[in-house]
């Protein structure tokens, strides 16, 4: 029997020690950043980001084969001086991405996007023929 329950703690408890080390926090956000929700209705989906201090400029969101995929990177907002000393970094900076498997087709040409307040707010409008559609009952 494992003492630690699960060696997922065992790998927290390194990664935190690593980041310690390493004087900052490393890019390590494949899984966790940014963090997104995905919402649906019967006419579109809306996937929400959020990345604060990102330049609506060093955004790229792309649609293949029903992927979304939203790259974009993260500029050091740390002042950078010979005299200064980090004491701890908790802020990421660097490249992340994130791709998302879409639950339905969706009009490509009409899909839309917005960034306000460290929020990345995508619109896709669902294809009509992905559409749920109400199929009548005949009496025989």
């Amino acid at each position: 029997m494992n003492p630690w329950g699960s060696l997922t703690g065992l790998r927290d408890l390194q990664r935190e020690m690593s980041r310690l080390f390493d004087g900052g926090m490393t890019v390590e956000r494949t899984a966790r950043f940014p963090l997104v929700n995905v919402l649906s209705d019967a006419d579109e989906a809306l996937v929400t980001a959020e990345i604060p201090g990102v330049d609506p400029a060093n955004l790229e969101i792309s649609l293949t084969k029903g992927q979304l995929t939203i790259r974009g990177t993260i500029k050091d907002a740390a002042p950078a001086g010979e005299d200064m000393i980090c004491h701890r970094k908790e802020r990421a900076s660097g490249p992340f991405a994130r791709t998302f498997k879409l639950p339905f087709e969706v009009e490509e040409e009409k899909i839309s996007a917005k960034y306000e307040k460290g929020v990345l707010a995508i619109t896709l409008p669902r294809a009509e023929k992905s559409k749920p559609r109400s199929i009548p009952v005949i009496a025989g």
